[in-house]
């Protein structure tokens, strides 16, 4: 029976489909990782500011001389803090503490405050 007034597609259709849902889904997972690593920073940017957070208000809340030091409060990341007497001027004291974390590269968050001696 001939194929009369049937209608199908061609190969050359087919190919062109499948070649256009490869590009497209290449970029689609391009754009999940990228989604997924961007979401990881933030995570871990979050995490270091809470924990250098953390140590300020510890540190504000010693009675007594104040002294620099550091520690590792959480797998992957290492806390510095360092005390500054009489800085920026006579009768405060300036205090960093830095977060560093590496996950595909090495990542700092530094935070100060001063406070009445």
């Amino acid at each position: 029976m001939p194929a009369i007034g049937k209608a199908g597609y061609s190969l050359i259709e087919i190919l062109v489909a499948l070649a256009f849902f490869s590009v497209v889904s290449l970029g689609i997972s391009v754009g999940v990782a990228m989604v997924v690593r961007t979401g990881k920073l933030s995570k871990d940017f979050t995490q270091a500011t809470i924990l250098a957070q953390d140590k300020l208000e510890e540190l504000s809340a010693q009675v007594g001389s104040l002294a620099a030091g550091s520690d590792s409060p959480q797998p992957g990341f290492t806390r510095t803090w360092a005390v500054a007497s009489d800085a920026p001027e006579v009768g405060v004291t300036q205090v960093d503490v830095t977060v560093s974390w590496t996950d595909f590269t090495a990542h700092t968050i530094t935070l100060t405050t001063v406070m009445n001696e």
